[in-house]
């Protein structure tokens, strides 16, 4: 019996950690980027050096970065697909270094514009295909933990940035806001000292052909054998749910078409959820802190950046009860109660700010894509995200100066309405193999059903436990044809008895 395969010496969930943890890295500059620019927007130094830009300018030069980030996405959704999970991520990490550079060395508008919008490029590719990567490497039962610990760490890299922010605002040079541009570097390093070392998707291998590699990775990160029962019974459907998928040929025109899986609906799914995700101001502290509590709060400088930094680590600690929660109570409660709770901050925050006039008490979606649209649909879902952001970041100096404590109340409405959209029309994909959801959204009875069923069926666990069971008996049976030499195409099993 041949002995499990390793990657770094490490093999099972030591080897899923540490890609985790190269994900982790990439979300930790990901928050970092995000909220270094939050306290540079009331450091002296830099409003001097570019000319102490008005509201509506200030805006811009830290949304400018969404706009880059957005490109980034693009070029994955159109290009990504001809290359792999790691590559992509390597490269969005070079152009990320070569837009730092570019802003550290600025002296004008334009040179750091154009910084921040390549940089941002970079992170547009890697936040597109980092989820992708881990999901498809994580077993399903501890699939939402990993992705919870990735998200944990974006909030470390906000915390890094509030707190060196803080540390640099003591300094009367151009060092205090040059220095937080130049540190994204150092995350960009240990990216490329870590991902050249870690397996490739097992699924993206079986996708394109290298089924030989696929399982090899698979075995690594399962720390199996390569001939495990469970190894081969995983690697069966991996390989049936990309021979389906592959039927058809793939564009990027895919994610627009129905394809026998619903397959334009998930994808509109994730676009929706990611969008959601900043418009209910979850980011407006991340990016714009100091500027808040200092402008609408009526904080000095010293105390906004403290504070800023204080509440960053309070989300960090928040963001570790999911590690343990996740699995257990499903993606749904959670993305509906923390749409809740966050509606009723913005809503107290609007009565405290405003009417109170006392300043003092101031999804994952990549696990729901198909496998041939799941690298393009996570791209197209980050589009909106950026898209997303990028409004809500060029336009939050603006409501602060304009409409006021009125700001939270937008918010807290956007959070209102978030919720019966999660309720009625997001689907639990919690433990479930990622190849069983296509069968999840297949016709039954041969129709169609709606998204509204798929919810319902999705909070059933014994209709997701007869999923499963579908998925390895169609596998099988696909397997069986092509040892045979069968030429029928194989099609979803309406029923398989348990």
């Amino acid at each position: 019996m041949s002995s499990s395969p390793t990657y770094m010496r490490l093999k099972g969930q030591n080897l899923v950690y540490a890609v985790t943890l190269s994900c982790s890295l990439g979300f930790l500059l990901f928050g970092y980027d995000l909220g270094f620019m939050g306290g540079l927007t009331t450091a002296p130094e830099f409003l001097k050096t570019f000319g102490n830009p008005d509201p509506s300018l200030l805006g811009f030069l830290v949304s400018s970065y969404e706009i880059g980030a957005l490109f980034g996405a693009v070029f994955v959704f159109l290009l990504g697909d001809r290359y792999g999970r790691r590559p992509i991520k390597l490269t969005g990490a070079g152009v990320i270094s070569t837009g730092a550079v570019i802003q550290s060395t600025s002296f004008g508008v334009p040179q750091f514009l154009a910084g921040r919008i390549i940089a941002g490029f970079g992170l547009g590719m890697m936040t597109s295909v980092i989820p992708i990567w881990l999901a498809e490497c994580a077993a399903p039962k501890s699939r939402g933990r990993m992705i919870a610990m990735q998200l944990s760490n974006l909030i470390m890299g906000l915390i890094i940035a509030n707190w060196l922010d803080y540390g640099m605002a003591s300094y009367p040079s151009s060092i205090q806001w040059r220095f937080p541009c130049a540190f994204q570097i150092a995350f960009c390093v240990c990216v490329a000292c870590l991902v050249p070392f870690l397996p490739e998707s097992p699924r993206y291998l079986a996708k394109t052909g290298r089924l030989d590699l696929a399982i090899n990775n698979l075995a690594a990160l399962r720390g199996m054998n390569r001939d495990d029962p469970d190894l081969q019974r995983e690697m069966k459907d991996i390989e049936y749910i990309v021979e389906v998928e592959q039927r058809e040929e793939g564009t990027w025109s895919d994610v627009f078409k129905d394809g026998g899986i619903s397959g334009s609906t998930r994808v509109v799914i994730a676009c929706v959820a990611n969008a959601l995700q900043q418009l209910t101001g979850s980011n407006v502290m991340s990016s714009f802190g100091p500027y808040i509590f200092q402008k609408s709060i009526g904080m000095t400088r010293h105390q906004a950046l403290l504070v800023s930094g204080g509440l960053q680590v309070f989300f960090f600690v928040s963001s570790i009860i999911p590690w343990f929660i996740i699995d257990r109570v499903g993606r749904r409660r959670l993305f509906l109660f923390g749409s809740t709770g966050l509606g009723l901050c913005m809503a107290l925050s609007a009565v405290f700010v405003g009417v109170k006039g006392n300043k003092s008490l101031g999804y994952d979606p990549s696990e729901l894509l198909p496998l041939k649209l799941r690298l393009r649909g996570a791209a197209l879902s980050v589009v909106f995200q950026w898209l997303a952001t990028f409004l809500i970041v060029e336009i939050v100096p603006l409501m602060i100066s304009s409409i006021g404590y009125k700001s939270y109340i937008v918010f807290a409405a956007i959070n209102v309405t978030t919720i019966p959209i999660v309720y009625f029309f997001f689907v639990e994909t919690s433990n479930l193999p990622l190849e069983a959801v296509d069968i999840l959204f297949a016709d039954r009875d041969g129709k169609r059903p709606s998204i509204l069923q798929v919810v319902r069926d999705s909070k059933d666990r014994e209709y997701m436990a007869d999923v499963v069971r579908r998925l390895h008996a169609e596998a099988d049976i696909q397997i069986d044809f092509n040892k045979s030499g069968a030429k029928e195409d194989v099609v979803f099993v309406e029923k398989v008895e348990a």
